[in-house]
């Protein structure tokens, strides 16, 4: 039996009849440089060499399935998660936290958090959405704005170490680990940007930075961090602790560890090391998967300026990290499979052989083999 709609529902649909709101459906209409680059494209086709219109013409292809209509604004909680990849608890919960600080002089807090969520789920376009919320065109980016605003100038402590690494690293699958350090690519407004993340053994973001040319590899986005130089003071992390490093670039350091070289005997305290670390990168790969499941990450180029694109990553990561608090999986990406994963631990082992001798010193290697050393019945 389906639960009530929630009260703050009634904000957002008491304008609507029944009739009206059942009819209101997600659908994504072709973007205008979609329309632009087909007719390019047949721009010059016609524009071709001479003996074109002897060629047999080129069947169309067959239309794309129409996605799965979702409803916006959701009338069921069983809504909620589809239209703003968060449940309808959830929502409540962010709508009581963040009503004295969401304001507009004619709409609701609740129906502004809505657009907002509306636009990080969805992607959609900003006339799109005030066409289906029926509330004014200018107010979707005036939501989506603020809310932005909100959550990075006051929840900055959503995107940070625990207080207690302790309890963080006994749960990680790496004796000591604090987080799985990688680094991801976007499509932004002038260019792939690079953003570079810590995630914990829950998929947590435990630090983010966002914002890098994405020709950069992931050693140099390492390198211009404000992480690496907090890291190489001995800041962040107690003595013994580590960061276990996702990716074919980065380099053996006391702070950071990459598996072992080459091949290593099945069964051997080598093995059981990289098993071990790359099931503690499946955590920040998967949370990387997760923020690429945002409709505005997916759609990031249609930002107005990197800022704003950089803004909207921080954003979903902070909301990442409040739906794993409350339990709610709305937006968590599955797990990776394990078949993947054995291939992915011996194809960057084999890919680091070269990257060892780079910045690497013996204590380095000496922990390495002592934390390998120390798995063998964990």
């Amino acid at each position: 039996m389906t639960p009530p709609p929630p009260p703050t529902l009634l904000l957002l649909t008491h304008h609507l009849t029944a009739a009206v709101a059942a009819l209101l459906v997600l659908i994504d209409p072709a973007s205008p440089s979609v329309a632009a680059r087909k007719r390019r494209r047949r721009d010059v086709d016609a524009e071709g060499d001479g003996d074109s219109d002897s060629e047999e013409p080129v069947p169309l292809p067959s239309p794309e399935p129409e996605p799965e209509p979702l409803p916006l604004p959701p009338t069921s909680p069983d809504h909620y998660p589809l239209a703003f990849r968060v449940s309808a608890p959830t929502f409540n919960f962010l709508a009581g936290l963040l009503d004295p600080l969401l304001s507009h002089p004619s709409l609701p807090s609740s129906t502004l958090l809505a657009l907002a969520l509306a636009r990080l789920a969805t992607g959609l376009p900003y006339p799109t959405l005030a066409a289906l919320f029926r509330v004014p065109a200018s107010a979707p980016r005036a939501a989506s704005r603020r809310l932005r605003r909100v959550l990075l100038a006051n929840f900055r402590f959503w995107l940070a170490f625990p207080a207690e690494p302790s309890s963080a690293s006994s749960s990680s699958p790496l004796p000591s680990c604090r987080g799985a350090l990688a680094c991801a690519r976007f499509d932004g407004p002038d260019g792939l940007l690079a953003a570079q993340l810590v995630a914990g053994s829950s998929s947590r973001v435990l630090s983010l930075a966002a914002g890098f040319r994405g020709h950069r590899t992931d050693l140099e986005v390492l390198k211009l961090s404000s992480l690496y130089q907090e890291l190489e003071q001995g800041k962040v992390l107690n003595p013994g602790q580590y960061l276990a490093g996702d990716g074919d670039g980065y380099p053996l350091l006391p702070w950071l560890m990459v598996p072992f070289p080459g091949t290593v005997g099945p069964g051997s305290p080598e093995a059981e090391f990289n098993a071990a670390h790359d099931a503690m990168c499946r955590k920040a790969r998967r949370t990387v998967r997760s923020l690429k499941g945002w409709g505005a990450i997916a759609h990031l180029r249609d930002e107005e300026s990197p800022r704003a694109a950089v803004a909207c990553i921080g954003t979903c990561a902070m909301l990442h990290n409040v739906l794993l608090a409350r339990e709610d999986h709305s937006a968590l990406a599955p797990e990776e499979a394990e078949s993947d994963s054995a291939a992915a631990v011996q194809r960057r082992a084999d890919d680091d052989a070269g990257v060892e001798d780079f910045e690497i010193h013996g204590r380095a290697s000496a922990f390495r083999s002592a934390l390998a050393a120390t798995m063998r019945g964990r």
